[in-house]
């Protein structure tokens, strides 16, 4: 039994273009027959005992092929060629075993000699020569227990899938093959299962276990290589039995458990019975993976994942017998969800974000309705238009069920729990159109950049990257986005390298920039011609934020420089402040002035080495802040207590050592009464421009005094006071 190599399959369109040609009644031309008068013509020669007639010749244009056969001279003519480039393919019909198909140029597509054809222009004298090819004969040794008929020797070219390959069944039960023909080249030998149940290893010629180990055999036009023998060494086998009310259709895999990625051993389910050979000694995990969604995949010991399923070790050439499973119906998530019909809108995952195993993919039934089934029986989440691709363009934005935005996080999203043979329906998206980012790209020298790629991401990948391409005029548009931060980067060709939002060209200096759901964000010009390294800001702070140069002076000042998490720099400008840090905060704004602190800590609930300790009690003893008195006299600090704004106006008053001032007699805020706590420093701090609150109805202002001062807030408090009193 012959067996015809990937390479022989490239045409597949083609020849199936040529068909629905070849049937149109006579008479009737086909739409580019009508339309085309160029041609193709020459003449192609074949080995002896090669009918030159059963030649197939393929004209393979960019956007339309033909096919024709020589007469007995060998002759041909290709015509309504619309103008275009060709490629011509020379192939025996049958895949006749006597000749190597070819292009006109070479063996592969790639090294084909491109014609191109001008609007009905005529090339002839097209001369192309077929060629025997050549061959790998050799015998295989079996262990005791093979069927001959269950092996398979397949040669190919080691790491390139395009170039011409072959393989072949056993000739006889001697074991013996015989491999081509084969275009010239150097090829690696392959011995494998057909059913995966034989007790034989696997393996490379000559006798090693992956292709870059093995030896190159070289194959000359023309000539057959003997000698090429391999005696194949016996292996473990594990059978067992996976029991089911109806058939199971699947396949069982032997997963090592060190790479679970991988299969060492398969074969199919038959009549619920199972053997997998071809296993070396080790480790294995066995996956039974069903192909009708009637049963759910699963692993041995009736588990969803690999971590809860037993482990199988084999010795030698132990065989491991009578294992038992019983195979688990599978469940059904459904419902109506919008999106791009060409890719799947919808995943199934795990509580854990991977996704989910299932048997039938995102299939649509009705307009817009999804099923996912052969789910495990288990608890699960939905989520819609969360697909990375980047050919996948979808206006929506990415959430998860039931109406959550993906930036709300998985962790938020409703759960859904599902018994076996069950189907929970309804699970729909809410339509929800997203927001998008526009901007321009431009070159080095200026012009706009075209058909350049455009990424917007996240660095986390919480939120799913979105793609697009700039226009002519080099302006993109990007959709689909939730609320939330992302950077975008493009890198076109010509360029230097990326160039990033913040029109900077390290990643790491990349500013990133905020969008809303159904809103639309420019964010202006990316432009090699003016783009620098930059500086580092900080990753949740986005370009065109409120206090953004506030609280970069104070990280450039290092009185604050946030956190570093993942890669990320984060300043978290919306977090409150807490009192220790506040004395933090306070002391390095001072310009960290020389201060020893006590050896026996002033506040009960403040223990001598804790985070700020010497900031804290220097903060008490210069007045700033002395804390509370408690019922039993004792004294505190409350240090992870959140500053309220009443009480940062104190302290920076106090800060700027008590200057002389007389509060006014009416309240500039209307949330301050003059008898309030603090009423003094709230209005000294409004009086120096430090903070002059929110304007509200009536032409009134409030200042808020017990809202807790954000990171950023506090940002713009220690900036403006600097600014007013230069203590650094």
């Amino acid at each position: 039994m012959r067996g015809y190599s990937r390479g022989r399959f490239r045409l597949a369109l083609t020849l199936l273009a040529a068909l629905i040609l070849g049937a149109l009644p006579a008479g009737v031309a086909s739409p580019a027959f009508a339309a085309a008068a160029g041609s193709i013509s020459g003449t192609v020669t074949v080995p002896a005992g090669v009918n030159v007639t059963s030649v197939d010749i393929y004209a393979q244009g960019k956007s339309f092929s033909e096919t024709v056969r020589p007469d007995a001279a060998g002759q041909f003519t290709i015509q309504g060629l619309d103008a275009d480039e060709y490629r011509l393919y020379f192939r025996s019909s049958g895949f006749s075993h006597l000749v190597i198909p070819s292009y006109y140029g070479g063996f592969k597509f790639e090294d084909a000699s491109p014609i191109a054809l001008a609007q009905g222009e005529v090339i002839a004298g097209i001369k192309h020569m077929m060629t025997p090819g050549g061959r790998i004969k050799g015998k295989v040794a079996l262990p005791t227990g093979t069927n001959p008929g269950n092996v398979v020797v397949h040669a190919e070219v080691h790491g390139d899938h395009e170039a011409d390959n072959d393989w072949s069944h056993l000739s006889d039960r001697d074991g013996n093959f015989e491999l081509g023909p084969l275009a010239p080249g150097e090829y690696v030998v392959f011995f494998r299962q057909t059913f995966g149940s034989e007790p034989f290893v696997e393996t490379h010629y000559p006798g090693v276990p992956s292709g870059d180990q093995a030896t190159r055999i070289k194959v000359v036009d023309g000539l057959t290589t003997t000698g090429i023998n391999q005696v194949l060494k016996q292996s473990a086998l594990i059978s067992g039995t996976l029991f089911s009310p109806t058939r199971f259709d699947g396949t069982v895999l032997a997963r090592p458990i060190n790479d679970l990625a991988k299969a060492a051993g398969r074969t199919d389910v038959k009549a619920g019975a199972y053997i997998i050979g071809g296993l070396e000694a080790g480790s294995y995990k066995l996956e039974f993976q069903s192909h009708d969604a009637t049963y759910a995949s699963m692993w041995h010991g009736g588990v969803a994942h690999p971590s809860a399923a037993p482990s199988l070790t084999l010795t030698g050439t132990q065989h491991i017998q009578g294992l038992t499973d019983t195979a688990v119906r599978g469940a059904t998530i459904r419902g109506f969800a919008d999106g791009d019909v060409n890719y799947p809108s919808v995943d199934v995952v795990n509580l854990d974000g991977t996704v989910a195993n299932y048997v039938n993919t995102v299939r649509l039934l009705e307009p817009n309705e999804y099923a996912v089934s052969g789910l495990f029986p288990g608890t699960y989440k939905v989520q819609f238009n969360r697909y990375d691709h980047d050919s996948y363009r979808t206006a929506q934005e990415g959430q998860y069920y039931n109406a959550l935005p993906e930036g709300a996080g998985l962790g938020s999203a409703a759960a859904i729990t599902v018994a076996p043979g069950q189907t929970v329906s309804n699970i729909n998206q809410a339509r929800r159109i997203g927001g998008t980012l526009a901007g321009k790209l431009l070159g080095a020298n200026g012009a706009p950049l075209k058909d350049a790629a455009v990424r917007v991401y996240t660095k986390n990948g919480v939120l799913v990257t979105r793609r697009a391409t700039t226009a002519a005029d080099g302006t993109f548009n990007v959709t689909g986005l939730t609320t939330g931060l992302y950077f975008v980067s493009a890198e076109p060709a010509g360029e230097s390298g990326p160039i990033y939002s913040g029109n900077v060209l390290t990643e790491v200096n990349a500013r990133s920039v905020s969008t809303f759901s159904g809103q639309n964000t420019d964010i202006g010009t990316l432009s090699y011609a003016t783009a620098s390294q930059g500086t580092r800001g900080f990753d949740d702070v986005p370009l065109g934020a409120q206090f953004e140069d506030e609280m970069q002076w104070l990280a450039d000042k290092q009185i604050s420089t946030g956190w570093e998490s993942s890669g990320a720099r984060l300043y978290k400008p919306l977090t409150p402040v807490n009192r220790d840090a506040m004395a933090a905060f306070m002391y390095r704004l001072s310009g960290k002035p020389d201060f020893t602190a006590p050896t026996g800590s002033p506040f009960k609930d403040l223990p001598v080495g804790a985070q700020f300790y010497k900031e804290i009690t220097w903060l008490a003893d210069k007045g700033i802040s002395t804390g509370w008195e408690e019922a039993d006299q004792a004294k505190t600090y409350r240090p992870l207590q959140p500053v309220n704004r009443d009480a940062m106006a104190a302290f920076m008053y106090r800060l700027a050592g008590e200057p002389e001032f007389t509060p006014p007699t009416e309240s500039p805020f209307i949330d301050v009464p003059v008898e309030a706590e603090f009423y003094k420093e709230i209005t000294w701090l409004a009086a120096q421009g430090i903070s002059t609150g929110w304007g509200e109805s009536g032409n009134t202002k409030s200042f808020k005094p017990l809202l807790p001062v954000s990171r950023d807030a506090m940002a713009a408090f220690m900036f403006r006071y600097n600014t007013k009193f230069g203590s650094i």
